[in-house]
Protein backbone atom coordinates (compact mmCIF):
# COMPACT_ATOMS: atom_id res chain seq x y z
CA UNK A 1 0.00 0.00 0.00
CA UNK A 2 1.43 3.86 -0.51
CA UNK A 3 0.23 6.77 0.91
CA UNK A 4 -0.15 9.56 -2.23
CA UNK A 5 3.29 11.42 -0.68
CA UNK A 6 4.94 7.69 -1.24
CA UNK A 7 3.83 7.79 -5.25
CA UNK A 8 4.46 11.65 -5.43
CA UNK A 9 8.19 10.74 -4.52
CA UNK A 10 7.75 8.53 -6.97
CA UNK A 11 6.37 10.43 -9.81
CA UNK A 12 8.97 12.64 -9.10
CA UNK A 13 11.81 10.85 -10.17
CA UNK A 14 10.21 10.76 -13.28
CA UNK A 15 9.40 14.24 -13.54
CA UNK A 16 10.99 16.41 -10.86
CA UNK A 17 9.30 19.47 -9.69
CA UNK A 18 12.83 21.53 -10.17
CA UNK A 19 12.48 20.39 -14.16
CA UNK A 20 9.21 23.13 -14.37
CA UNK A 21 9.13 26.32 -14.35
CA UNK A 22 9.54 28.50 -11.68
CA UNK A 23 6.23 29.87 -9.93
CA UNK A 24 3.71 27.10 -12.10
CA UNK A 25 1.24 25.40 -9.88
CA UNK A 26 3.03 21.93 -8.82
CA UNK A 27 2.66 19.22 -6.45
CA UNK A 28 -0.65 18.49 -4.10
CA UNK A 29 -3.36 21.02 -4.66
CA UNK A 30 -6.27 19.09 -2.72
CA UNK A 31 -6.67 16.72 -0.07
CA UNK A 32 -4.34 14.93 2.13
CA UNK A 33 -0.70 13.76 1.37
CA UNK A 34 -1.24 10.86 4.06
CA UNK A 35 -4.05 9.13 2.21
CA UNK A 36 -3.68 5.39 1.59
CA UNK A 37 -4.09 4.77 -2.48
CA UNK A 38 -6.37 2.65 -4.10
CA UNK A 39 -5.83 3.46 -7.34
CA UNK A 40 -4.33 6.84 -9.27
CA UNK A 41 -6.15 8.42 -12.06
CA UNK A 42 -3.93 10.12 -14.60
CA UNK A 43 -6.08 12.71 -16.14
CA UNK A 44 -5.60 16.35 -18.31
CA UNK A 45 -8.74 18.16 -16.43
CA UNK A 46 -10.06 17.64 -13.11
CA UNK A 47 -13.85 18.66 -13.66
CA UNK A 48 -17.24 16.69 -12.22
CA UNK A 49 -16.79 14.35 -15.35
CA UNK A 50 -13.56 13.01 -14.99
CA UNK A 51 -14.09 12.96 -11.08
CA UNK A 52 -17.34 10.50 -11.80
CA UNK A 53 -15.10 8.26 -13.98
CA UNK A 54 -12.25 7.91 -11.50
CA UNK A 55 -14.52 7.27 -8.56
CA UNK A 56 -16.62 5.13 -11.00
CA UNK A 57 -13.84 2.59 -10.82
CA UNK A 58 -12.40 3.68 -7.32
CA UNK A 59 -9.64 5.66 -7.94
CA UNK A 60 -9.05 8.09 -5.56
CA UNK A 61 -5.40 10.01 -6.42
CA UNK A 62 -6.18 12.46 -9.39
CA UNK A 63 -2.85 13.29 -11.02
CA UNK A 64 -4.26 16.11 -13.75
CA UNK A 65 -1.84 18.53 -15.86
CA UNK A 66 -4.43 21.69 -15.69
CA UNK A 67 -5.58 23.95 -12.65
CA UNK A 68 -8.10 22.47 -11.10
CA UNK A 69 -10.29 25.78 -9.97
CA UNK A 70 -11.67 27.89 -12.26
CA UNK A 71 -10.27 31.50 -10.91
CA UNK A 72 -12.60 34.61 -9.80
CA UNK A 73 -12.44 37.74 -12.04
CA UNK A 74 -13.16 41.15 -11.64
CA UNK A 75 -14.26 42.72 -14.95
CA UNK A 76 -15.59 46.15 -15.76
CA UNK A 77 -17.61 43.99 -18.51
CA UNK A 78 -20.19 42.14 -16.01
CA UNK A 79 -20.97 41.49 -12.61
CA UNK A 80 -20.20 37.93 -12.14
CA UNK A 81 -20.31 35.56 -8.75
CA UNK A 82 -17.71 35.79 -5.97
CA UNK A 83 -15.00 33.37 -5.40
CA UNK A 84 -16.94 31.21 -2.94
CA UNK A 85 -20.36 31.30 -5.58
CA UNK A 86 -18.14 29.79 -8.60
CA UNK A 87 -20.35 26.52 -9.19
CA UNK A 88 -18.14 24.27 -10.87
CA UNK A 89 -15.73 24.95 -8.16
CA UNK A 90 -17.99 24.02 -5.82
CA UNK A 91 -19.59 20.62 -7.59
CA UNK A 92 -15.91 19.88 -7.70
CA UNK A 93 -14.61 20.47 -4.21
CA UNK A 94 -17.97 18.46 -3.04
CA UNK A 95 -16.98 15.58 -4.96
CA UNK A 96 -13.79 15.74 -4.23
CA UNK A 97 -14.54 15.64 -0.65
CA UNK A 98 -17.41 13.07 -0.93
CA UNK A 99 -15.01 10.43 -2.33
CA UNK A 100 -12.18 10.67 -0.21
CA UNK A 101 -10.09 12.57 -3.24
CA UNK A 102 -6.03 13.41 -3.40
CA UNK A 103 -5.18 15.99 -6.26
CA UNK A 104 -1.90 16.18 -7.84
CA UNK A 105 -1.01 18.44 -10.66
CA UNK A 106 2.22 17.88 -13.20
CA UNK A 107 2.19 20.76 -15.63
CA UNK A 108 5.29 22.27 -16.97
CA UNK A 109 7.53 19.25 -15.43
CA UNK A 110 5.62 17.30 -17.74
CA UNK A 111 5.40 19.28 -20.57
CA UNK A 112 9.29 20.01 -20.44
CA UNK A 113 9.82 16.09 -19.82
CA UNK A 114 12.00 14.65 -23.33
CA UNK A 115 10.33 11.89 -25.22
CA UNK A 116 7.45 11.22 -22.84
CA UNK A 117 6.13 14.64 -22.36
CA UNK A 118 3.42 16.76 -23.92
CA UNK A 119 5.17 18.03 -27.06
CA UNK A 120 6.74 15.25 -28.31
CA UNK A 121 4.12 12.68 -27.39
CA UNK A 122 1.88 15.41 -29.76
CA UNK A 123 4.02 14.83 -32.44
CA UNK A 124 4.81 11.34 -31.97
CA UNK A 125 0.81 10.71 -31.94
CA UNK A 126 0.44 12.17 -35.70
CA UNK A 127 2.05 8.81 -36.89
CA UNK A 128 4.49 10.20 -38.98
CA UNK A 129 7.74 7.96 -39.97
CA UNK A 130 10.75 9.37 -40.57
CA UNK A 131 10.34 12.86 -39.25
CA UNK A 132 13.47 14.76 -38.50
CA UNK A 133 14.27 17.35 -35.78
CA UNK A 134 15.78 21.13 -37.65
CA UNK A 135 15.46 23.31 -34.70
CA UNK A 136 13.22 23.90 -31.66
CA UNK A 137 13.15 25.57 -27.82
CA UNK A 138 12.73 23.75 -24.67
CA UNK A 139 8.93 23.62 -25.25
CA UNK A 140 8.42 23.01 -28.96
CA UNK A 141 10.58 21.43 -32.15
CA UNK A 142 10.52 21.94 -35.67
CA UNK A 143 10.65 19.23 -37.46
CA UNK A 144 10.87 17.93 -41.13
CA UNK A 145 8.96 15.47 -42.93
CA UNK A 146 10.34 13.03 -45.31
CA UNK A 147 8.47 14.54 -48.03
CA UNK A 148 6.38 17.02 -48.88
CA UNK A 149 2.67 16.88 -48.00
CA UNK A 150 -0.04 19.36 -48.09
CA UNK A 151 -1.44 20.86 -45.35
CA UNK A 152 -5.15 18.99 -45.74
CA UNK A 153 -2.88 15.75 -45.44
CA UNK A 154 -1.17 17.06 -42.70
CA UNK A 155 -4.44 17.46 -40.96
CA UNK A 156 -5.67 14.50 -41.79
CA UNK A 157 -2.97 12.48 -39.64
CA UNK A 158 -3.85 15.05 -37.17
CA UNK A 159 -7.06 14.03 -36.62
CA UNK A 160 -6.33 10.48 -37.29
CA UNK A 161 -3.68 10.40 -34.76
CA UNK A 162 -4.88 12.93 -32.29
CA UNK A 163 -8.50 10.66 -32.41
CA UNK A 164 -9.92 14.01 -32.95
CA UNK A 165 -11.91 14.40 -36.31
CA UNK A 166 -13.06 18.61 -35.83
CA UNK A 167 -9.48 19.97 -36.87
CA UNK A 168 -9.90 22.47 -38.45
CA UNK A 169 -7.22 24.65 -41.12
CA UNK A 170 -7.16 28.41 -41.40
CA UNK A 171 -5.05 29.65 -44.57
CA UNK A 172 -4.35 27.48 -47.78
CA UNK A 173 -5.01 23.66 -47.24
CA UNK A 174 -3.62 23.00 -50.70
CA UNK A 175 -0.39 24.46 -49.35
CA UNK A 176 2.67 21.71 -50.08
CA UNK A 177 4.74 22.01 -46.82
CA UNK A 178 7.89 19.71 -45.69
CA UNK A 179 8.22 21.39 -42.25
CA UNK A 180 5.71 22.52 -39.42
CA UNK A 181 5.82 23.04 -35.60
CA UNK A 182 3.24 21.73 -33.27
CA UNK A 183 2.75 24.39 -30.59
CA UNK A 184 0.49 22.26 -28.00
CA UNK A 185 -1.72 23.17 -25.15
CA UNK A 186 -2.54 26.89 -25.00
CA UNK A 187 0.66 28.22 -26.93
CA UNK A 188 -1.73 28.73 -29.87
CA UNK A 189 -3.63 31.29 -27.28
CA UNK A 190 -1.24 32.77 -25.03
CA UNK A 191 2.44 32.99 -26.51
CA UNK A 192 1.89 34.82 -28.89
CA UNK A 193 5.10 35.22 -31.29
CA UNK A 194 5.87 31.99 -30.76
CA UNK A 195 4.79 31.35 -34.60
CA UNK A 196 7.19 33.80 -36.05
CA UNK A 197 9.89 31.75 -33.62
CA UNK A 198 8.81 28.86 -35.30
CA UNK A 199 8.90 30.32 -38.84
CA UNK A 200 12.48 31.74 -38.07
CA UNK A 201 13.21 28.23 -38.03
CA UNK A 202 11.93 27.19 -40.68
CA UNK A 203 8.32 26.23 -40.16
CA UNK A 204 6.11 26.77 -42.73
CA UNK A 205 2.98 25.18 -41.30
CA UNK A 206 1.65 24.74 -37.84
CA UNK A 207 -0.57 22.61 -35.61
CA UNK A 208 -1.90 24.11 -32.61
CA UNK A 209 -4.30 23.21 -29.47
CA UNK A 210 -6.11 26.10 -28.41
CA UNK A 211 -6.51 28.76 -30.58
CA UNK A 212 -6.78 33.14 -30.44
CA UNK A 213 -7.85 34.19 -33.18
CA UNK A 214 -5.07 37.19 -33.12
CA UNK A 215 -2.12 34.93 -33.18
CA UNK A 216 -3.58 32.43 -35.93
CA UNK A 217 -4.13 35.93 -37.87
CA UNK A 218 -0.57 36.83 -37.34
CA UNK A 219 0.67 33.56 -38.40
CA UNK A 220 -1.58 33.81 -41.83
CA UNK A 221 0.43 36.83 -42.25
CA UNK A 222 3.54 35.24 -42.32
CA UNK A 223 2.31 32.82 -44.67
CA UNK A 224 1.72 30.09 -42.04
CA UNK A 225 -1.58 28.19 -42.57
CA UNK A 226 -2.55 26.79 -39.16
CA UNK A 227 -4.28 23.45 -38.23
CA UNK A 228 -6.48 23.71 -35.13
CA UNK A 229 -6.75 20.52 -32.66
CA UNK A 230 -8.14 21.24 -29.12
CA UNK A 231 -6.55 22.01 -26.06
CA UNK A 232 -7.04 18.59 -24.20
CA UNK A 233 -6.60 16.63 -27.28
CA UNK A 234 -3.01 17.79 -27.82
CA UNK A 235 -1.74 17.43 -24.53
CA UNK A 236 -3.88 13.98 -24.07
CA UNK A 237 -1.44 11.49 -25.46
CA UNK A 238 1.01 12.44 -23.23
CA UNK A 239 -1.57 12.14 -20.08
CA UNK A 240 -1.78 8.80 -21.57
CA UNK A 241 1.48 7.55 -21.79
CA UNK A 242 2.10 9.00 -17.98
CA UNK A 243 0.02 6.38 -17.08
CA UNK A 244 1.96 3.62 -18.94
CA UNK A 245 4.64 4.68 -17.03
CA UNK A 246 3.68 5.60 -13.86
CA UNK A 247 1.57 1.47 -14.43
CA UNK A 248 5.48 0.09 -14.50
CA UNK A 249 6.43 2.02 -12.02
CA UNK A 250 3.65 0.75 -9.87
CA UNK A 251 3.07 -2.41 -10.89
CA UNK A 252 0.28 -3.72 -7.63
CA UNK A 253 -1.20 -0.48 -7.81
CA UNK A 254 -4.04 0.41 -10.63
CA UNK A 255 -3.27 3.14 -12.96
CA UNK A 256 -5.90 4.43 -15.00
CA UNK A 257 -6.06 7.28 -18.27
CA UNK A 258 -8.78 8.92 -17.37
CA UNK A 259 -10.72 10.91 -20.55
CA UNK A 260 -11.57 14.76 -19.60
CA UNK A 261 -11.88 17.77 -21.43
CA UNK A 262 -14.79 19.29 -23.08
CA UNK A 263 -14.90 16.21 -25.35
CA UNK A 264 -15.64 13.90 -22.14
CA UNK A 265 -18.59 15.10 -21.32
Amino acid sequence: MYTAKEIANIFETIAPIASGIPGDELGFIFGDPSTVIRGIACMWNVHSRSIALAAGQGLNMLICHEALWMTSQNSPWYSGPGAAQIRPNNLRREMLERHGMVVYRSHSNWDALPLDGVPDQAVSALGISGLKVIGGQRFFKVHELPEPMTVYALKTHAEKGLGYGGCRIFGNGEKQVRRFAFLVGGFGENQYNMPQVALEMGAEALVIGDMSEFIVIAALEMGLPVIETLHSVSESPAIKRQAEILAERLPNLRVVYIPSGALAF
